[in-house]
């Protein structure tokens, strides 16, 4: 379990980043933020399915089993992420405003994929 104060992550080393330095990093560019080389596979893959569906194949499925995980964490991965898509899309379409906490939509075309 991870710690709910922002300290380190219970598996990382000493001099890895604290979990809410870790958020942060992520928020803003999750390539560039201090993951495992398995977390940056699911967000990879995660972001090509929401960004380019039309392009995944059965390549970025093996990706993942390299890097460890099962077909049931595949496919958790898939029906989150997929259900993230829908429900944006749904909010997007009916002209949902955004929670007031949240950062306003600033048109900004997704990353590279």
């Amino acid at each position: 379990m991870e710690p709910a104060d922002g300290g380190s992550r219970p598996d990382a080393p000493s001099h890895a980043p604290t979990i809410d330095a870790l958020v942060s990093a992520v928020a803003t560019d999750y390539r560039t933020a201090a993951l495992s080389p398995p977390e940056r596979a699911a967000l990879d893959f995660a972001v090509k399915l929401t960004h380019a569906p039309q392009r995944m194949t059965a390549a970025d499925v093996e990706d993942l089993r390299r890097h460890g995980y099962d077909d049931r964490a595949i496919h958790d991965l898939v029906q989150v992420t997929a259900y993230f898509n829908y429900i944006n899309r749904i909010a997007d379409g009916l002209g949902v405003d955004l929670e007031p906490d949240m950062p306003p939509r600033d048109g900004a075309p997704p990353p590279a994929v």
